[in-house]
């Protein structure tokens, strides 16, 4: 009997261990975002700053540190498929109880910046927004206040991540922002400070002997695409000009993809090495974490007691905001 009971009991814990794998699952499936192209971009400000990269539905897909404050506090979070109003108020607490943010401040300015496109409106997003990291001051009885603000274009969003303004010169909107979703993708998972070590080895391979031709050889093909588009042309030229954009097309993807694998590596490369400046960044801030709770917790009190008048003052102060 008490072989059979320790069996049922075993298959009662093997059958629970399979429906919370699969709740993971089916989790995954619903709440991450579908939509992983980039349509906005959000910037968060406190020092710590940080740049929230947006879907069409306003659902985190890239998460991209400003500062080494920035990469300290949030280098353990997932903020992905968050909602940009959620990680928002999630920056300000979380920058709150790492002491980033003081709590018996007279006044504290959050700074955001919501970058779209020129003909988007993101009124809506931004009121949610201001309204999130408020609600997080007013819950807290902190003197603080957020300042949202809209900007057409994502030139500036761009150059703060190391893509240089040089890059953007004959760039519409749309290849300015796919580059940002690009160039956030490539640095995802990678310290800050290795970041222009990156950046130099991209420079480094495309002025490479391997693969210094890329760009005559996406212009040959530009060149004889439109050729074919000549419906004067004779059968014969056509047959040849065919032949030869095939050539290059196939020469195209050869080198494509062999700048894409020795890229892959040295991104793996400085993604190992920046697993110790990570752990060494989760140290501090447990350390930072430490410091402020005693002076948190001080806070704490003096709110509960002293309510009406704290509400009052953080009315005042962000009056004050109103009227920037």
């Amino acid at each position: 009997m008490a072989v059979s009971a320790k069996k049922g009991h075993g298959k009662l814990i093997a059958l629970i261990v399979l429906l919370v794998i699969i709740a993971s699952i089916v989790a995954l499936i619903v709440f991450l975002p579908k939509d992983k192209n980039p349509n906005a971009v959000m910037e968060c400000s406190v020092n710590p700053n940080v740049q929230f990269v947006l879907n069409k539905n306003n659902q985190v897909i890239q998460v991209n540190y400003l500062n080494e404050d920035a990469q300290l506090l949030l280098c353990n979070e997932d903020f992905y498929g968050k909602s940009a109003e959620d990680v928002a108020k999630s920056f300000v607490k979380l920058a709150t109880e790492a002491g980033y943010i003081d709590v018996s401040t007279t006044g504290t300015t959050v700074e955001i910046t919501i970058s779209c496109k020129g003909d988007a409106n993101f009124d809506e997003l931004k009121q949610k927004v201001t309204n999130k990291v408020n609600e997080y001051f007013d819950e807290n009885g902190i003197i603080a206040g957020a300042v949202t603000k809209i900007e057409k274009g994502f030139n500036d969003a761009i150059q703060k991540i190391g893509v240089k303004a040089s890059e953007l010169a004959d760039l519409t909107e749309d290849e300015v922002l796919n580059l940002l979703n690009e160039t956030s993708e490539q640095i995802d998972g990678i310290a800050l400070s290795l970041h222009n070590t990156l950046f130099d080895f991209i420079e480094q391979l495309k002025n490479s002997d391997a693969f210094k031709d890329l760009p005559t050889i996406e212009e040959a093909i530009d060149d004889l695409t439109e050729q074919l588009n000549d419906s004067q042309l004779p059968e014969e030229l056509k047959n040849s000009i065919e032949e030869k954009l095939e050539t290059f097309k196939t020469q195209l993807t050869d080198l494509k993809n062999e700048f894409q694998k020795q890229l892959d590596e040295k991104i793996e490369e400085l993604k190992e090495l920046s697993k110790e400046i990570y752990n060494h960044a989760k140290e501090q801030l447990n350390e930072k974490v430490e410091q402020a709770k005693q002076v948190i917790e001080q806070h704490k009190n003096y709110f509960n007691k002293n309510k009406e008048a704290v509400k009052n003052a953080i009315q005042a102060y962000r009056d004050t905001l109103a009227n920037e």
